[in-house]
């Protein structure tokens, strides 16, 4: 194949940002998806290399640096400057330390959704990273017994928890997009351990998440504030609006109409999938262990028998 557009640079992001995860080959393969359907072919092939050298991959190290500062700055930290000011602002650090470490003995951590999946996946590295007992890891079925609900006009269940002296939950995950997955998943079990107990502490903690997300996940119905994440994506992420931070500086020829043109002629090999991403999110963000269905799916789309090659593919869920 003739050198493509952004070559060097894209061979420089392989080798150094992306740390070879993505070889040169995904990226020659992806490019022969691009066959001049939308526009000829060598500048459709120009404004499709331009948005990948554009593309936010996070590796597996860069991953690990994350799960070590969500951990400081959203949660050991939220708990220190919490004690240290129920103890007077004291500066005695053996002290401050003791009870930090009876405030941890009282949390679990909770990966969302299945073992199988992402949150549950990325627990484990944050466990390791940031020096945490295997004791502190758990999910809903190993921290709660539901019991039915017996109070008069009440339905479904109480969620009972199975070890004293443990108030505090947090639950995990990789992204947050739209926030609309995560809410249907959790709000029942919310609903159910709160019936008990209302002061239970639950807390949701990310590496990424929309604006969007952020502010559902932190109606009172659901985190009530207590929701957090390391990087927080703005409507300035959303790739094919006007402003996209993505392009900020971007050659004098690029027209964003004309990349909306290339991603609508090809939606139509994408099968069902939403050609802006999930829920119209239109990012542009992959990770080491997965690609977000927020992500525009020309990066990603390679379903079994897809006439379709990812540069960085998506494992989807498959729930058969």
């Amino acid at each position: 194949m003739s050198k493509l557009p952004y070559d060097e640079i894209l061979r420089v992001l392989v080798d150094h940002a992306w740390d070879q995860e993505v070889r040169w080959p995904h990226i020659e393969a992806w490019a022969k998806n691009f066959d001049g359907s939308a526009l000829p072919l060598d500048e459709e092939q120009q404004y499709v290399m331009l948005t990948l050298s554009r593309f936010m991959y996070f590796g597996k190290r860069l991953v690990r640096e994350m799960l070590k500062s969500l951990y400081r700055d959203h949660f050991k930290s939220v708990l220190m400057q919490r004690i240290r000011r129920n103890c007077g602002n004291t500066k005695d650090q053996a002290l401050l330390q003791n009870l930090y470490k009876k405030e941890l003995e009282g949390t679990r951590f909770l990966g969302v959704g299945n073992p199988s999946e992402s949150g549950a996946h990325l627990l484990y590295y944050f466990r390791q990273v940031n020096y945490l007992g295997k004791k502190l890891f758990a999910d809903v079925a190993a921290s709660f017994s539901p019991q039915v609900d017996r109070t008069p006009g009440s339905l479904g269940y109480i969620y009972v928890p199975k070890e004293v002296g443990v108030s505090r939950y947090v639950f995990f995950d990789d992204m947050v997009g739209s926030g609309s997955q995560a809410t249907q998943y959790l709000s029942p079990y919310l609903r159910n351990m709160r019936k008990l107990n209302a002061n239970i502490d639950l807390r949701y903690l990310c590496l990424f998440a929309t604006t969007e997300g952020l502010k559902r996940l932190n109606q009172p119905a659901m985190f009530d504030g207590n929701a957090a994440c390391l990087f927080e994506l703005d409507e300035t992420y959303k790739c094919l609006e006007d402003g996209a931070r993505y392009f900020l500086g971007a050659p004098a020829w690029f027209d964003l109409s004309l990349l909306r043109k290339i991603i609508d002629t090809y939606a139509s090999r994408m099968s069902k999938h939403n050609p802006y991403g999930f829920s119209n999110c239109q990012l542009m963000l992959g990770f080491s262990h997965n690609t977000p269905d927020n992500t525009l799916p020309i990066f990603w789309y390679g379903e079994k028998d897809a006439q379709w090659d990812p540069v960085f593919l998506r494992y989807d869920k498959q729930y058969a």
